[in-house]
């Protein structure tokens, strides 16, 4: 279970790295390309950089809870992710697009279902402290 539960946050560590840097260094070729992203213009650098950024401060959180494997961390590092997860399909749900639809919504639906799988999984995952108590023996 512990290794399933890695692994799972190692993916979604990746691909919030993968958006975030794409979004932060390149906002205008992230905004041109993704679909969707240019159906509501116009384009705002700041906001397109943020999001990136905070993507990127998303990795660190499920990165950490992928290296500690602690109860308490994976716990919060996947709450946060359904946060944005969940209203992030929601969203795409209600508004399909002409030009992805569909798949869109069906990627979005198992970029949310992953986090909600690695929950029942944290119970793999170590006590909070436990990693600190096993270094000091």
């Amino acid at each position: 279970m512990r290794a399933w539960l890695r692994a799972g946050l190692i993916f979604l560590t990746f691909a919030h790295v993968a958006v975030g840097s794409w979004t932060l260094l390149f906002p205008h070729s992230f905004y041109g390309r993704v679909p969707t992203v240019g159906d509501y213009p116009p384009f705002n650098e700041h906001l397109f950089r943020d999001f990136g950024a905070m993507n990127l401060a998303m990795a660190v959180v499920l990165g950490t809870g992928a290296v500690l494997l602690e109860r308490t961390l994976v716990y919060v590092a996947l709450t946060s992710n359904l946060v944005w997860a969940v209203p992030h399909l929601v969203f795409h749900a209600a508004h399909p697009s002409h030009t992805a639809g569909t798949l869109l919504v069906v990627a979005l639906v198992v970029t949310a279902t992953i986090p909600v799988v690695l929950l029942v999984l944290t119970r793999g995952a170590l006590p909070a402290g436990e990693r600190r108590r096993l270094s000091r023996r």
